[in-house]
């Protein structure tokens, strides 16, 4: 269902049903890799499952990936925006899908959501 990467960022694993923005959706390959290998990507953000109980998802700058403790963490992406609004508009989208689907929005459901 997710895939790790073995590359420079080994903390990162994508989710089979990660969300896009309009750009990044052109060019996917290239944000992947890019974060996979550290790379600095101005303005790019992730969307991940939490990183604690009380959040029900994450949103992070690709600088973060760059810190000790975002990689002995992982993190497991599961949207991708070329800039902040764009990972807004994801989280929003994110959000009214597990709606739809689950019939609430809490960290419970979107771990079911993404599993």
């Amino acid at each position: 269902m997710i895939k790790r990467q073995k590359n420079k960022n080994s903390s990162v694993i994508w989710n089979k049903k990660i969300y896009m923005d309009e750009k990044v959706h052109r060019e996917p390959i290239k944000y992947r890799r890019r974060i996979e290998r550290g790379k600095l990507i101005p303005e790019c953000f992730c969307i991940s499952l939490p990183a604690n109980n009380e959040n029900a998802l994450d949103i992070y700058s690709s600088r973060e990936f760059w810190f000790k403790y975002q990689a002995e963490i992982g993190i497991e992406i599961v949207g991708l925006a070329a800039d902040y609004n764009g990972a807004v508009g994801l989280v929003e989208r994110i959000v009214s899908d597990i709606i739809s689907e689950k019939g609430e929005f809490n960290s419970k459901t979107v771990s079911e959501y993404f599993r």
